[in-house]
């Protein structure tokens, strides 16, 4: 393995300069130059990016480091932290170490960022709260530089939690909406499914990263004005169909709840034809809810409900199922409530399928 130096001395000349005009583009001396190719010091950590990019290479040539070598390394440092039973910041010590020796490998930036994860949870005062901003630093360094798919979705996950962990609303967004095309990748996902067994296997790996606690995430933020609500919601919504593949029955009543509050924020901002986009989203996703005709549970999430009341007297006659009572006309919807499309629709929602109407003989209130 060839040193920092002799790398250095070799890169400078195949570009044709000298130690002084190296030296100037680095704004340090001609004699740090030279004390670098000579090997008697190496130069700083702040000169290695500036190096590494003057050079056209990464900062492993700069090192002489091969790429199987860096891995091994890698493993082993990721092999001796499992197994220590001592506190997460001996890992971390070990990781940093690792780091100064590569700068820009992103696993073990990765790593380093997790590890301070595990040593945030460990706290609930001030270091809680630096753990998780050096946890930041690094998985933005890692979604700043890595191209690698499975290492960016992970890295997602982790700093969607901790932004709102930390109450930053506003990044938990960013992060959750870096899914970039989401059509183009629903459709990369799909192209994969070819069995049930294969299907089930992205499911869960898609899940992990994109999931249901991701959505509720961001449907539980808050925003001060309703555009970026929506925003939010819409997002929420392009997250659960990468996740499910557009299959609503295996978590419609997360799509329900999701529905039924950007139906209110199209409302608030009388933006009628998206209102009823969505609450017409909301009705086909009831009608299938657990791939059951509409029945039990079904009306949990109706946009049109402000008050739950159970009849266990009529719950005990059907089959211990509780049938769920509500007063109809939610005052989010006030502005539509009289015109005749809105009537048309509630007409339709109690016709639904399933439920008997008027619920235990108890009649809606406006």
């Amino acid at each position: 393995m060839t040193t920092i130096g002799q790398n250095i001395r070799k890169l400078r000349k195949e570009h044709g300069m000298t130690q002084e005009e190296l030296a100037a583009r680095l704004n340090i001396s001609a004699q740090a130059v030279s004390k670098w190719e000579m090997e008697t010091c190496s130069p700083d950590i702040s000169q290695i990016v500036p190096l590494s990019t003057l050079f056209g290479v990464s900062a492993d040539v700069l090192f002489g480091i091969s790429s199987d070598s860096m891995e091994k390394e890698i493993e082993e440092t990721r092999r001796y932290c499992d197994a220590l039973e001592t506190s997460n910041e001996d890992a971390l010590e070990t990781w940093m170490k690792l780091y100064e020796r590569y700068p820009h490998n992103n696993t073990i930036r990765f790593k380093i960022a997790e590890t301070h994860e595990y040593c945030a949870s460990a706290y609930d005062d001030e270091d809680f709260t630096q753990h998780n901003k050096k946890a930041v630093e690094f998985y933005e360094k890692v979604l700043d530089d890595s191209t690698d798919n499975d290492l960016r979705s992970q890295t997602i996950e982790s700093l969607h939690h901790i932004y709102n962990t930390l109450g930053d609303s506003e990044n938990a967004l960013r992060i959750a909406n870096m899914g970039g095309d989401w059509g183009t990748l629903k459709a990369e996902m799909l192209s994969k499914l070819n069995e049930y067994e294969k299907k089930n296997y992205w499911c869960q790996n898609v899940f992990r990263y994109y999931g249901e606690g991701m959505a509720w995430a961001i449907m539980r933020m808050q925003f001060s004005d309703t555009e970026t609500k929506i925003f939010a919601y819409e997002t929420a919504e392009k997250i659960l169909d990468l996740t499910y593949l557009g299959d609503k029955v295996w978590i419609s009543y997360v799509y329900i709840y999701l529905y039924t509050d950007l139906a209110k924020c199209y409302s608030a901002i009388e933006n009628y034809e998206k209102t009823y986009e969505v609450l017409d989203k909301w009705y086909e996703t009831a009608l299938f809810k657990d791939n059951n005709p509409l029945g039990e549970h079904r009306y949990e999430n109706n946009p049109f409900m402000n008050e739950i009341v159970y009849n266990h007297d009529l719950a005990f006659t059907h089959n211990q199922r509780d049938y769920i009572l509500c007063h109809i006309q939610n005052h989010a919807f006030d502005s539509i409530r009289d015109t005749e499309r809105f009537m048309a629709y509630t007409e339709k929602v109690k016709a639904m399928p399933g439920i008997e109407y008027p619920f235990g003989g108890v009649n809606f209130e406006d």
